[in-house]
């Protein structure tokens, strides 16, 4: 369910947050902006996956995760599972760059959520006003936005996994193997018999396109998935997050997290 809000009033330019867009438990549709909007976007999936393109680099949005999109900002969007469920807002105001900046949304990406229930809460409430017969009703709207804003700075940590988008479908069909399997045994030869390629071509051909081997990049995958699962689990021991990830060994799990993150596990769990 989406809702657009356009209002001539002069009022409305005078409020510190205007709603422009709401969706409620949407089902979304793929979506292609090579400009962008006019207006910022934060987004929360509550159910499934998708891939989202900002500025040309490629994030994936998992259940629980959400995502901010500034003004201009050239982007695409589309579910990689059978459901990919989203709640959103777009909204602007004359202070909203430097409001974003002071509150922790320093820029575009996905972010991973302390507290995933803190957005369904203000989308809740902006529903509510919606169906509600009240003058001012613009203020109101604004006022939670601005609540929404001020709540979700406290519990959001941005998630820098993006990598650059290339257009080689062979390359997008190879991540696709790995984004799905991170948490396998997997080898060169499981990947070339599922894109039907000799295992020579396929290395020398991802070589070429991501400046890096196949199995690097499986390791940035595992433990890109590693550091939402530390933050979104605290009840789980790092050794049952290394399992979770594809990792056997807890051990070469802590020593290659340290090195690609500079921190260990359980010092990057404490880090927020």
């Amino acid at each position: 369910m989406i809702y657009s809000f356009h209002d001539p009033e002069k009022q409305q330019q005078m409020l510190p947050l205007s709603l422009h867009i709401l969706g409620i438990n949407h089902q979304q549709e793929p979506v292609l902006r090579p400009t962008g909007l006019h207006f910022f976007q934060w987004f929360y999936c509550i159910k499934g996956t998708g891939e989202l393109i900002i500025n040309d680099c490629r994030s994936i949005l998992h259940q629980g995760q959400g995502a901010l999109i500034y003004p201009q900002m050239p982007h695409s969007y589309h579910g990689l599972t059978s459901e990919w469920e989203l709640h959103f807002i777009g909204f602007s105001g004359q202070n909203c760059m430097e409001l974003l900046k002071t509150l922790y949304m320093h820029e575009s990406g996905v972010y991973h959520f302390s507290n995933t229930t803190v957005f369904s809460q203000h989308i809740e409430q902006l529903d509510s006003l919606k169906k509600q017969k009240m003058k001012h009703k613009n203020a109101a709207y604004s006022k939670v936005c601005y609540s929404l804003l001020l709540d979700l700075s406290s519990c959001i940590k941005h998630i820098n996994t993006s990598v650059p988008v290339q257009e080689n479908r062979l390359v997008q069909q190879i991540i696709a193997y790995l984004e799905e399997n991170y948490a396998k045994p997997v080898s060169l030869d499981d990947i070339a018999r599922y894109v039907k390629l000799s295992k020579e071509y396929m290395c020398t051909l991802f070589k070429q396109c991501m400046q890096q081997s196949i199995m690097h990049y499986l390791q940035s995958v595992r433990i890109s998935r590693a550091r939402i699962f530390l933050l979104q689990y605290p009840e789980k021991k790092v050794l049952d997050i290394a399992k979770m990830c594809g990792f056997e060994s807890p051990s070469y799990f802590g020593k290659i997290f340290k090195k690609e993150i500079g921190v260990t596990p359980e010092n990057y769990r404490n880090s927020i």
